[in-house]
C-alpha cells in the first residue's frame, strides 16, 4: 500500500510540473476585449508606444521617477532613482525611439547614453550602464537595472514630476 501511495504521489507531482503550456488561440471575443482595454488605456497599444508622461516605482526606500515630454519621437527626460534619504541618481537629458528600444542620453555631467527596454507599461534600464553614468549618482547608488512603470500619460503630467536636487525633472 505504501509503494502505491508513493507512486501516486510521484505521478501527481509529475502532472503538476513544468510542462509545455500552450497559449489558447485568440478568439474574436478576446481580440475585442483587448481592443477595448487598449482604447481605455488599460493595456498598452502594441502599434503605438507612447513615452510622453510620468513613470514611477515605489519601494521602502522611496519613489523612483522618470518623465518624458515630447510627441514627435524625440523627448526631454528626467529621472530620479532613490536608494535612501541621502543616496540617489538624478539627471535630465533626451530620449528617442531606436527601433524596439529607447535611446536614453543624460547631459550636463559625464557622457551617459544607453538603450532601455520599453514595452508600453514598464521602462527598464539595462543591468550595466556606461561608466559616465556614475556622475549622476551619489556614492553607493547606480541607475543600472532600475525600472519605472507608466503611471500617467501626457506632457502635463510629466512636467509635474518633482526631483530632489532638480526641482522639475521634466521642463
Amino acid at each position: 500500500m505504501r509503494a502505491l501511495s508513493i507512486s501516486l504521489l510521484a505521478l501527481t507531482l509529475t502532472a503538476c510540473g513544468d510542462s509545455d503550456t500552450k497559449q489558447a488561440p485568440a478568439t474574436d471575443a478576446s481580440r475585442a476585449l483587448d481592443e477595448q482595454a487598449i482604447a481605455k488605456g488599460l493595456l498598452p497599444d502594441p502599434e503605438g508606444r507612447a513615452l510622453a508622461g510620468r513613470f514611477e516605482t515605489r519601494s521602502d526606500l522611496g519613489v523612483d521617477k522618470f518623465c518624458a515630454v515630447g510627441d514627435d519621437g524625440s523627448f526631454e527626460i528626467g529621472m530620479l532613482a532613490v536608494f535612501g534619504p541621502d543616496s540617489k541618481c538624478e539627471g535630465q537629458g533626451r530620449a528617442e525611439f531606436a527601433g524596439e528600444k529607447v535611446r536614453i542620453t543624460f547631459s550636463g555631467k559625464d557622457s551617459c547614453s544607453f538603450d532601455a527596454e520599453f514595452d508600453g507599461i514598464q521602462l527598464r534600464f539595462p543591468g550595466s550602464v556606461p561608466a559616465g553614468c556614475v556622475s549622476y549618482c551619489t556614492a553607493r547608488a547606480s541607475m543600472s537595472g532600475t525600472a519605472y512603470y507608466y503611471t500617467e500619460p501626457g506632457n502635463a503630467s510629466a512636467r509635474r514630476t518633482l526631483g530632489r536636487d532638480i526641482e522639475r525633472l521634466c521642463p
